[in-house]
């Protein structure tokens, strides 16, 4: 990961956009927030950790903002939106990142745990998306094209076992950006589905034995940047990042017989 700039550096530059990021504490979100950070872009990083964030926020230097919040809960995704826009004055980027998963069987599946992948999964990206569609509006008004990147995963496509809800919600993001594109894309908002396949990230701990294998945090972050640095005219619905293997869906995991 390339070094962040020091804070003077930051000062003295313009300002290239401002973005909001959930789970922007760590793994992708982290790795999304720094490559902005390192570009010289204003940072709000959302997570539900307090002294993650603030850990997170020393790093990313001085134009980082955090934002400490249980996007679950009704109303924060709407609060946490206004506290970014209250800090930075404009919206440019949204990436819908913070997200739950859990191996299951659907038999075994307990309805806590339903909820709460449904809830962080998708309905916390629809609710972040329909609040911000008036500042990313005026943003590609002003700049020519304002983003959203939905973190979904290959597993929309890829539909393994004992991960039913996981990609579920994470198809269901891929049916939301498809269908943003449809309203939105008009009005110069870009929405992609970003998919990647397994990304080396403490939440991936329990796959040890495919790290060697994984995509990196900072392979993500690079692919926002090039959404970030096409022309207005090029919209990327969809796109896809993937490991070895016989298969473009080929996965590195046994989902029935997982490591961990």
């Amino acid at each position: 990961m390339n070094a962040t700039p020091r804070d003077d550096e930051l000062t003295r530059a313009p300002m290239q956009g401002a973005a909001l990021v959930t789970g922007g504490s760590a793994g992708i979100g982290y790795a999304i927030a720094h490559m902005l950070a390192a570009d010289g872009w204003a940072v709000t990083v959302c997570g539900r950790d307090a002294d993650k964030l603030a850990s997170a926020v020393r790093e990313l230097g001085p134009r980082a903002h955090a934002v400490a919040a249980n996007l679950a809960r009704s109303g924060a995704a709407e609060s946490v939106l206004a506290e970014h826009l209250d800090r930075h004055g404009q919206l440019d980027l949204l990436v819908n990142n913070v997200g739950s998963g859990g191996l299951a069987s659907i038999e075994t599946k307990k309805d806590k745990a339903l909820d709460l992948e449904l809830n962080l999964n998708f309905r916390v990206a629809f609710q972040l998306l329909r609040a911000s569609i008036p500042s990313l509006r005026e943003s590609a008004a002003t700049r020519g094209k304002s983003n959203v990147v939905n973190v979904s995963s290959l597993v929309a496509r890829q539909t393994p076992p004992n991960v039913s809800v996981y990609a579920a919600t994470k198809a269901a993001l891929v049916a939301l950006s498809n269908s943003a594109h449809g309203e939105l894309s008009r009005d110069g908002i870009h929405v992609t589905a970003l998919l990647p396949g397994f990304v080396d990230t403490p939440g991936a701990s329990w796959a040890s034995a495919a790290q060697d294998t994984m995509i990196t945090a900072d392979d993500v972050a690079e692919s926002v940047r090039f959404l970030l640095r096409t022309s207005p005219r090029c919209f990327v619905p969809e796109l896809m990042l993937t490991t070895s293997g016989p298969t473009v869906l080929h996965s590195p995991v046994d989902w029935e017989t997982p490591d961990h």
